[in-house]
């Protein structure tokens, strides 16, 4: 006699349970056993070493040590100065133009001398700022050039000598201090400027070619002055 089909129905859905559950279960195992690996692999990571964080060399696996800075000392001037000392004259010095081919009459009798202030020009006949001075000859003594205090200077110069020309003619060739220079026409001297008294001043400090034009029978001396400023650096 055929059972009811409630029934059937009843044995197919406990089946179907069944089987639901055993899948279940097997997805559970795999679930399961892929987190034991991950545990494993964690495990496995975290009981490793850490890594020398030391870097070595490339050729013999040596300790890299940092390299020290390198002290760069500060430039020493090529030429330092003392207080009140004239600035060195060189190839590098930039002349600035004061005056150009300015004439000048120097003239005085027997004996007696004219000055020249060369940072005007002017010729004067006291001696007061005076950088040169024209001693004028008596008898068979001849008409002669001085210079003054704290001008220096060379008789080696030529006519259109440039500031740098005279500057390497007073380094070689000075006159010497008190020496004269003879007054003759065609004659050139370059000088520099008494350099304390241009600072006490508030002046330049100058470079000056004088050439002589003439000497005239009575003495009077025709000079041709150009003059430079000289930076005070």
């Amino acid at each position: 006699m055929a059972r009811p089909s409630g029934h059937r129905i009843a044995l197919l859905a406990v089946g179907v349970a069944t089987l639901a559950l055993l899948v279940a279960f097997g997805a559970f195992g795999f679930a399961w056993r892929a987190v034991d690996r991950a545990e494993d692999a964690k495990t496995t990571a975290l009981g490793q070493p850490a890594p020398d964080p030391t870097p070595s060399s490339a050729s013999g696996g040596e300790t890299a040590m940092p390299e020290e800075s390198a002290t760069v000392d500060a430039p020493t001037p090529a030429n330092p100065r003392s207080p009140g000392e004239a600035p060195l004259l060189n190839e590098r010095t930039v002349y600035r133009p004061k005056y150009d081919k300015q004439t000048l009459i120097l003239k005085t009798r027997c004996g007696y001398s004219m000055y020249a202030d060369l940072d005007e020009p002017r010729a004067q006949n006291e001696d007061t700022g005076a950088d040169l001075r024209l001693v004028m000859g008596c008898g068979g003594d001849p008409t002669v050039f001085r210079l003054g205090d704290g001008v220096e200077g060379s008789d080696a110069a030529e006519s259109g000598m440039g500031p740098q020309d005279c500057a390497d003619k007073i380094r070689i060739a000075p006159v010497g201090e008190g020496a004269p220079v003879p007054v003759r026409k065609g004659a050139a001297l370059c000088i520099t400027t008494d350099y304390g008294r241009a600072r006490a001043s508030g002046d330049e400090w100058r470079m000056v070619l004088i050439e002589v034009m003439g000497v005239a029978n009575d003495g009077a001396t025709t000079v041709q002055v150009t003059a430079w400023d000289i930076p005070d650096a």
